[in-house]
C-alpha cells in the first residue's frame, strides 16, 4: 500500500510538472510574439517619424523652389524617392503585421486596432506626399513656361531694334521673379508679429508682401545694424558670414561668399536682430 501511494504521489507531481512546464513554454511563446509586433510596431512608427522630417524639409525648400538650381531640386528629388521607399517598407512591414495577427494566438485583439490605425496613418501619408509631388510638377511646369517666355522675349529683344513698352514690362517682371529675393529683418516680437516663429516656417506660407525685394544677382551684404543676429531661415553655412562691420563699428554684417549656395533652399532670408 505504501509503494502505491508514493506511485501514485511521483505521477501526480509529474503530471504537474508538464502542465508546469506547458504553461511556461506558452507564456515564453506569448512573451516573444509580443516582443515581435512591438518591435515591428516601433520600427514603422519610426519611420513615419522619418518621413515627416524630410517632408517638412522639402516643404521649407519648396517655397523657394522657383529659384533652386538643378542641384537643388535633384536633392529634393533624392528625398521624395527616399519617402517613397520608407513609406513602401512601411506598407510591408503593416503586411506582415496582419499577416501575423491572423496566426497569433493570444495578441490579435490587442494589437488589431493598432494596425489598422497605421494603416489609415500609412494611407493619409501617400496622399500627402502625392499631393507634394503634384505641387512640385505644376511649380516646374511654371517655370518651363516662364523660362520659356523669357528666352522668346530676350530673343525678340536683340533682334528688334525697338521693343513696346508692354513687352519691356513683361521682360522684367519676368526676370525679376527669377532673380528675386526676399528678406526681411526684426526683433523676436517684431518677426512674430508677422507670423514668422523661429521653428515654425515649415508649417506657414511665406508671403512676399511682408518682406523686402531684391535682385540676388547684385546684393551680396546686408548691414543688420545690430550686435546679435540669428537666422531663422536654412542657409548653407559656408555660404555667408556674420561678422563685425569694422573696428569701431560693432554692429553686425552680413555678406554673401556664395550666392549659389547661399540661395539655394529658400528665395527668403529672415533674422532675428536685438
Amino acid at each position: 500500500m505504501a509503494l502505491m501511494a508514493a506511485s501514485c504521489n511521483q505521477k501526480k507531481i509529474e503530471r504537474l510538472e508538464f502542465q508546469k512546464d506547458s504553461i511556461q513554454h506558452e507564456k515564453d511563446l506569448v512573451v516573444k510574439e509580443r516582443d515581435a509586433f512591438l518591435e515591428i510596431i516601433s520600427e514603422i512608427q519610426s519611420n513615419f517619424r522619418t518621413i515627416r522630417e524630410i517632408e517638412l524639409g522639402i516643404i521649407d525648400q519648396s517655397q523657394g523652389y522657383e529659384g533652386l538650381n538643378t542641384e537643388g531640386k535633384a536633392r529634393i528629388q533624392e528625398d521624395l524617392e527616399f519617402i517613397t521607399s520608407k513609406i513602401q517598407e512601411n506598407r510591408n512591414r503593416i503586411n506582415q503585421l496582419e499577416a501575423d495577427l491572423k496566426k497569433s494566438q493570444g495578441q490579435a485583439a490587442h494589437y488589431r486596432n493598432l494596425v489598422t490605425n497605421l494603416q489609415k496613418d500609412l494611407e493619409h501619408k501617400e496622399k500627402e506626399i502625392t499631393d507634394l509631388k503634384a505641387q512640385l510638377a505644376e511649380k516646374d511646369l511654371r517655370i518651363e513656361q516662364l523660362s520659356t517666355q523669357v528666352v522668346s522675349l530676350t530673343q525678340s529683344k536683340d533682334s528688334l531694334s525697338t521693343l513696346s513698352a508692354k513687352q519691356l514690362t513683361a521682360i522684367k517682371a519676368q526676370e525679376e521673379e527669377i532673380y528675386g529675393g526676399w528678406y526681411t529683418f526684426g526683433s523676436k516680437n517684431e518677426l512674430k508679429s508677422k507670423g514668422l516663429k523661429e521653428g515654425d516656417l515649415k508649417k506657414v506660407r511665406l508671403e512676399k508682401g511682408k518682406f523686402k525685394k531684391i535682385d540676388i544677382r547684385e546684393v551680396k551684404e546686408f548691414d543688420l545694424g545690430s550686435k546679435k543676429a540669428k537666422l531663422y531661415t536654412s542657409h548653407p553655412t559656408g555660404s555667408y558670414v556674420i561678422e563685425k562691420k569694422s573696428a569701431t563699428d560693432k554692429n553686425l554684417v552680413l555678406k554673401i561668399k556664395d550666392p549659389k549656395a547661399f540661395w539655394a533652399n529658400t528665395r527668403y532670408l529672415i533674422v532675428q536682430i536685438n
